[in-house]
């Protein structure tokens, strides 16, 4: 579209007409002009305060990310690419839009709320304009937030980080820890997949780039702990890097080759993986550890213990365990434990998708993801029971954690920990609070009605 014809267009439509909407997947309220990428070529484009509308975003595309001012995606849903990096980012962002890339035009000015998940035609530009949005952007807000006062809970909250760059954004937040420290965040961001990476920097530079990434988490939160899963990427995302011609193509790649099922099929590639997290033990990082992802049994947890184990990792001194995200694994929970892990994580994205048959990248079907349908929550909590018999530690890693309801109704289940998103951390460690004050509560009145009256 010609910049006469974006003319006309605003010429009709008055501020704050709505021009489109969608999920609202990271909050706050963003104004800026608009830059349509439709190839990942395109993202040199963005500058500083513009708002990004794209397809999906990719992880070649985070540098652009973080000089946006918002983003806003046709697809995807709230555990979509765009949904989990934003939110680390702290930029606002909307997904699952459907045709925002056709309605919106490029130079057309725009105010989208990550909250509301609308976008709608913005006051025109003025300088007064132009400083209240720096003075009120949410985003730079939440990049530095205060912890004072933050109660002190026993359930601990920790967090989820995709990018180490965020990390000491998420440090900041007081947060008991890394729940979840996403690795093929860090194995995509080198636009190379990991076979090709090896291929033209030799195994010795993957091992290095993988641990040094780590490590900037790993700094950032030390003693506090960060469990980091081994690659869990689908081959869609893997077919968009270099060397991505090699992978095979799947109808529905988030059921398909990835997680636990590929590391075990290519060991020799999870073993460089592991051989990054035994480099940062030998250099004194006793606070990270290992998670596995997506198994479905014992057997699964059985054979990647033994591939830690041919690395050399001391499962004495470092805790490691694994993700329950399938309902084949929830099953399973007791002979999972019995191989030894020291704690499990709840994969609420993943729960959902597979027990709801609900594909979680799929715009679709996006009503009908639902972190509270009875079954999913009888599941979490049988989980968590069996855990606790055998002092496992249990956490949830999904986007759900980051839910107020969620987070009350895990604390009264006993759950040891919660890992939320960054920008819900301090809301859901006041929720802990009070939901542990209300069990201690209602304790006390249970013993106080078992004591029987003395007549003197």
């Amino acid at each position: 579209m010609t910049a006469n014809e974006t003319e006309a267009i605003d010429e009709v439509q008055e501020p704050g007409e709505e021009l489109v909407s969608g999920y609202g997947s990271s909050p706050g309220v963003a104004t800026g002009p608009v830059r349509i990428v439709e190839d990942i070529d395109e993202a040199d484009r963005i500058d500083e305060g513009d708002v990004i509308v794209t397809e999906m975003t990719a992880p070649d595309m985070v540098p652009a990310m973080k000089r946006s001012a918002g983003i806003i995606t046709d697809e995807g849903g709230m555990t979509s690419h765009a949904a989990i990096v934003s939110r680390e980012l702290g930029v606002p962002a909307i997904v699952g839009c459907g045709e925002a890339t056709a309605v919106l035009s490029d130079d057309q000015r725009i105010t989208l709320d990550g909250q509301k998940g609308t976008v709608v035609v913005a006051e025109p530009e003025t300088e007064s304009s132009t400083a209240a949005d720096a003075e009120a952007d949410p985003a730079g807000e939440r990049a530095d937030p205060s912890t004072g006062g933050a109660p002190t809970t026993a359930t601990e909250v920790k967090v989820n980080v995709s990018i180490p760059d965020a990390a000491q954004r998420a440090a900041d937040t007081g947060a008991d820890g890394v729940g979840l420290l996403r690795l093929e965040h860090i194995l995509l961001s080198t636009s190379k997949t990991p076979e090709k990476y090896v291929a033209d920097h030799g195994e010795d530079a993957f091992v290095e780039e993988i641990s040094e990434e780590i490590r900037k988490v790993a700094d950032a939160f030390y003693p506090r702990p960060v469990r980091a899963r081994t690659l869990d990427a689908p081959t869609d995302e893997l077919a968009e890097l270099e060397g991505g011609e090699n992978e095979p193509h799947e109808h529905n790649p988030m059921l398909g080759y990835r997680g636990i099922r590929r590391s075990l099929k290519e060991p020799e590639m999870v073993k460089l993986e592991l051989r990054a997290f035994k480099r940062l033990h030998d250099m004194g990082y006793d606070n990270v550890e290992v998670m596995f992802p997506l198994p479905n049994d014992a057997e699964d947890v059985r054979r990647a213990r033994e591939l830690m184990d041919e690395v050399g990792i001391d499962r004495e001194t470092h805790d490691w365990g694994a993700m329950i995200e399938t309902p084949a694994s929830i099953r399973a929970i007791d002979e999972i434990i019995d191989e030894g892990i020291d704690f499990v994580a709840l994969g609420t994205n993943d729960i959902v998708q597979f027990m709801l048959a609900v594909d979680r990248n799929n715009a679709m079907v996006a009503d009908r993801f639902d972190d509270f349908h009875p079954t999913i929550l009888e599941a979490m909590a049988e989980v968590i029971e069996a855990c606790n018999e055998h002092d496992v530690d249990t956490t949830i890693t999904g986007q759900s954690g980051s839910h107020p309801d969620m987070a009350k109704f895990l604390v009264e289940k006993g759950i040891s920990s919660l890992s939320s998103n960054i920008d819900a951390v301090d809301e859901v460690r006041r929720v802990v609070a009070r939901a542990e004050r209300k069990l201690l509560l209602d304790a006390a009145r249970e013993d106080l009605d078992d004591v029987e009256p003395r007549l003197d």
